[in-house]
């Protein structure tokens, strides 16, 4: 008994999307003669910052972070020390319109460098099962062009594996930290001053790419009907 011809084909789909969320990074940093003295200037820092983002509650959907690091830092008088504090917050921003102000007011903190925007999306995304049913779609659709092309029709699907699943942003350049403005905003309200920058950030757009591998039987191909 004759096999049934196989017939094997790749499926790929590449769709540009807007980002659904936005990273951005605020480093807060003190320095004291002690311990102590820099874990209060650092409390106190930390807790402008997060006046900073309850300001901005609507357009945030989480903020973390990484905890506290102190440590001593080599200071250039005699010789001597002084204590170093850092606390890292890594921000999630969900609506883009007041994204460059927040990075503007954050900057604007003494000792504090922001960093980002850093765009993706969600890792739930629905985008991603629409790119894979897609590829396969792609795959089917190739496979009946091939087997249309020796007089041929698909029969029976034998295998289908998932081949690639990637997300990248349309840029490839990394976001570079914000000097500090040396300028200090108010507390309240939180609004960015007639002479303070505000970040002009274009959201960039997403290509989500996903390959499938397919493998059909075909039904008995019809070669003399193939033009020479």
């Amino acid at each position: 008994m004759r096999n049934s011809p196989i017939l094997a084909v790749r499926g790929e789909v590449a769709l540009e999307v807007e980002p659904e969320v936005a990273r951005i990074e605020a480093s807060i940093a003190a320095r004291g003669a002690d311990r102590a003295a820099t874990l209060l200037t650092l409390t106190e820092r930390d807790a402008e910052v997060s006046l900073i983002l309850g300001d901005f509650a609507d357009i945030i959907e989480k903020s973390e972070s990484s905890g506290v690091r102190l440590g001593p830092q080599q200071s250039s008088k005699a010789g001597g020390s002084v204590c170093h504090g850092v606390i890292h917050h890594t921000i999630t921003v969900v609506c883009f319109e007041r994204l460059g102000e927040l990075m503007a007011i954050l900057a604007a903190e003494e000792l504090t460098e922001v960093g980002g925007p850093w765009w993706d999306l969600r890792p739930g995304s629905p985008v991603y099962r629409q790119v894979r049913i897609a590829a396969v779609s792609d795959a089917v659709r190739r496979a009946r062009d091939y087997a249309a092309a020796v007089g041929s029709e698909l029969a029976d699907l034998v295998e289908l594996a998932d081949a690639h699943m990637l997300s990248e942003s349309r840029s490839s350049a990394e976001a570079r930290p914000l000097a500090s403005p040396s300028a200090r905003l108010p507390h309240r309200p939180r609004v960015v001053a007639a002479e303070e920058p505000v970040f002009d950030l274009s959201p960039a757009r997403q290509v989500v790419r996903a390959v499938v591998e397919a493998r059909f039987t075909l039904t008995e191909p019809d070669l003399a009907a193939v033009p020479a």
